[in-house]
């Protein structure tokens, strides 16, 4: 009985020695002022621009809300604040969208799309192409090509997520 004991003592001093050396595998939480740019190119008129904002982040479980700086007379269609979800979904008679964060974040999930809307296109039609660059702090984070699908094919969203 008194060997049972010591053995188990003897396990649970060694268990406690390694868990406690061992460096935790988690990064620390950074957050930064977040800005994403949307650059379009093409018949951006003849387009429905979908662009989501979820998912943004501040310390263990603060939600943050972004806000559209241009156009400046822009509003989100949808707003779900419970659910930290912001949608617009628009005719595109922008070439820029921008979008910022009220308060530095450390996580957000974005969602781009286009959807041709217009009638069968003229001979001056271009697809519609957009450069979206998202910066941390002013400092260029990542960015992403897309190019619209071929009017009467099936859109394919960008969806991303970005933790700094």
């Amino acid at each position: 009985m008194i060997n049972a004991l010591k053995f188990s003592l003897t396990i649970s001093l060694i268990f406690l020695l390694i868990s406690c050396s061992e460096e935790s595998d988690e990064q620390p939480l950074v957050e930064k002022s977040l800005r994403i740019e949307v650059e379009m190119e093409g018949s951006v008129d003849q387009y429905l621009v979908q662009f989501g904002i979820n998912s943004l982040y501040k310390g263990q479980s603060g939600f943050v809300r972004p806000v559209i700086v241009q156009p400046n007379d822009l509003e989100w269609t949808q707003n779900i604040e419970q659910a930290n979800t912001f949608n617009l979904s628009t005719t595109g008679t922008f070439a820029q969208l921008i979008v910022e964060s009220e308060e530095p974040v450390h996580t957000v999930n974005f969602v781009f799309n286009v959807v041709h809307a217009g009638d069968i296109p003229d001979n001056n039609f271009e697809d519609l192409t957009a450069t979206i660059t998202v910066y941390g702090d002013n400092a260029e984070v990542h960015t992403y090509q897309y190019t619209a699908r071929p009017v009467g094919e099936v859109s394919i969203p960008l969806s991303e997520t970005i933790r700094f």
